[in-house]
C-alpha cells in the first residue's frame, strides 16, 4: 500500500476547504482531509488565528483558553 498523502486535487472529494479572507480578499486556501475531525470542526467554527510566539510556541496544546492576550493552561 503506498504510504504518501493523498493530493487533494487529485481526491478532492476526500477533503474540505478553506479559504482564509483577509480585507474581503482570498489570502490563501488550505485543503484539510476530511478524517481529520477535529480539524475540519475547528476550522468550520469561524476560528481566530493567532500567531504564537516564544515558548507559546511549544507549550500551547489542544485545550488550552485564550482570554485576549495570553494562553492559560486548564485547571483540574
Amino acid at each position: 500500500m503506498n504510504n504518501l498523502p493523498l493530493n487533494p486535487y487529485e481526491y478532492p472529494e476526500e477533503f474540505d476547504f478553506f479559504a482564509f479572507v483577509v480585507d474581503g480578499e482570498v489570502a490563501f486556501k488550505i485543503p484539510v482531509q476530511t478524517i481529520f475531525e477535529q480539524m475540519v470542526a475547528a476550522m468550520s467554527s469561524d476560528p481566530k488565528v493567532i500567531k504564537l510566539s516564544n515558548n507559546d510556541k511549544l507549550s500551547v496544546v489542544e485545550g488550552w483558553t485564550y482570554d485576549g492576550k495570553n494562553f492559560l493552561e486548564p485547571v483540574e
